[in-house]
């Protein structure tokens, strides 16, 4: 129980520190691409994840969240932490549009918005991973999503203005 009660409190603490990084990314991604909504991404920062902080997610996390931090982004332990927190990140993908899995076609039905939110998203959360790398992402994404080599490009070209 104490081991749950803590990983609750670092779930919660890792949460916080995670917008604040995606937030971050979000500026400065606004203070170079010409976005006439930008206060649209401003909230969006600010707003990002808020479902991590709802029990039925948060309960899940605080079970393993000590064994995700020396995990490798794709790997097969990676993916088998990832079977256990299934619930978890079912209720998160379908209520953030920033996750292609959300969408019924994925990447492809994501707008221009939910793509900057996550390439910040996923710019911050390789900082979780020991060996954590925004371009090996991109590219191992680029399977799982089906993105094609000109969106990869854009992509790239997004997160070295964060980087």
């Amino acid at each position: 129980m104490v081991k749950f009660i803590a990983g609750y409190i670092w779930t919660q603490i890792q949460t916080t520190l995670h917008k604040m990084k995606v937030l971050r990314n979000i500026v400065t991604i606004c203070d170079h691409v010409h976005l006439e909504n930008k206060w649209v991404l401003y909230r969006r920062g600010l707003t990002h994840d808020l479902s991590k902080y709802r029990w039925c997610e948060a309960k899940h996390f605080a079970k393993s969240i000590f064994d995700l931090k020396g995990l490798t982004y794709g790997s097969e332990e990676y993916i088998k932490a990832l079977e256990e927190l299934r619930p978890a990140i079912k209720s998160h993908y379908s209520k953030n549009s920033h996750h292609p899995q959300y969408y019924k076609n994925g990447f492809s039905d994501m707008s221009y918005l939910d793509k900057l939110e996550l390439l910040a998203d996923w710019e911050a959360a390789t900082h979780r991973h020991k060996n954590g790398d925004i371009f090996k992402s991109i590219e191992i994404n680029q399977k799982r999503f089906n993105y094609s080599d000109s969106d990869k490009e854009w992509m790239v070209s997004i997160v070295k203005l964060i980087v």
